[in-house]
């Protein structure tokens, strides 16, 4: 059985031994994402890293196709000790854990379409076999659950179109297909493990409108997690197509809300106290940009940096007022051409690296 009450309560350990050092307790958790390795040393070696940096929570995803790729209650053993000793470790280091599940297999969804959603029983059975799981070798070794990975987006709900007015958001009417899969799931947890937080949403920017259909689903979760990336300027704007700064917003342009970073996590806020829901915390379980030159990227490793800098000002002065329990920057390394790394790909520092340990508690 897992030991807290409740969610404030489990994480009040790290809240605590941050005033045991010395450091001020600060008013949110800072951390990253921690992307799947093909070496099981090397996926350990970056929560090494992260925790070097500073970072006090890290975002684990679990391959759910990889880990029962065959049929229901059929778990691969080799990558389940795999993900038992990412859980293990992060615990070893100090560090929060939050369980991302995604990439439902084949006989889960009926199509071999890594996005494709899964029957929500489906999902639901196998989050709660696998936190029960992971969580026998220690009570403490899971932090969170987050329930999927965007579902407002196309790239993570099937094969949609995108919603008439945006570019990559689902129509509002898959909002009550993932309200299927978010209650189902919830209702697993809370009769294996009560206590388990449960993150709802996971969306893709501050997606309000997609946010207010999914409550009139009848969505249950205990906090919400959102993913505040701020979008493009236009290319003869000042940024000429690098990303917004995360205190900016170009609200004339109709494709630019919801990716805000500032103005976006407002509108949410302000919704959900308008509405009665003043109490549920905000996981900010992804933010960042690029250090590329694309579209939508800092433009630099130097400009990603700036955007770190002012996103952890936002954060120091609005967390309390926003209700922010945890914030994630994506990701800790570059891969296979994402730049959204603070490090390179060769393990070395970006700037950006030496802004989050500088700020980090």
């Amino acid at each position: 059985m897992r030991k807290g009450s409740t969610m404030a309560a489990a994480l009040a350990v790290l809240l605590f031994a941050a005033c045991r050092s010395g450091a001020p307790p600060p008013p949110y958790l800072l951390g990253v994402h921690v992307a799947e390795t093909e070496a099981p040393a090397a996926f350990l070696a970056r929560l090494d890293r992260a925790a070097a940096l500073g970072a006090r929570v890290v975002r684990v995803p679990v391959d759910w196709a990889a880990l029962e790729p065959e049929e229901k209650g059929t778990f691969d053993s080799v990558y389940l000790s795999e993900v038992r000793a990412r859980f293990m470790h992060a615990e070893e280091l100090g560090l929060s854990a939050v369980l991302l599940l995604s990439q439902s297999p084949p006989w889960a969804s009926g199509s071999d379409d890594p996005p494709d959603p899964p029957r929500p029983e489906h999902y639901a059975d196998f989050a709660g076999a696998l936190v029960r799981l992971v969580a026998a070798v220690g009570p403490e070794r899971v932090a969170a659950v987050e329930v999927w990975n965007e579902p407002n987006s196309i790239e993570f709900w099937g094969n949609v179109k995108p919603r008439e007015g945006t570019y990559v958001l689902v129509p509002l009417d898959h909002a009550r297909e993932y309200a299927g899969l978010l209650n189902a799931t919830y209702d697993a947890m809370k009769r294996r493990l009560p206590e388990l937080p449960v993150l709802g949403g996971s969306l893709a920017g501050a997606d309000l409108e997609y946010l207010k259909a999914l409550f009139e689903a009848g969505a249950r979760m205990d906090a919400l997690a959102l993913h505040p990336y701020a979008g493009p300027d236009e290319r003869d704007g000042p940024h000429h197509g690098f990303a917004q700064y995360p205190n900016q917003c170009n609200e004339e342009d109709p494709l630019s809300p919801p990716w805000c970073f500032e103005g976006g996590l407002d509108w949410i806020r302000e919704w959900l106290d308008e509405t009665g829901r003043a109490e549920l915390e905000l996981w900010l379980t992804e933010f960042g940009v690029a250090s590329g030159r694309e579209w939508g990227e800092a433009g630099s490793e130097e400009e990603q940096a700036r955007h770190l800098a002012i996103a952890l000002d936002l954060l120091e002065k609005h967390a309390p007022r926003w209700k922010v329990r945890a914030a994630l920057w994506y990701r800790l390394v570059d891969e296979g051409g994402d730049r959204y790394g603070l490090l390179r790909e060769d393990g070395s520092e970006k700037p950006a690296a030496r802004v989050f340990r500088e700020r980090a508690p």
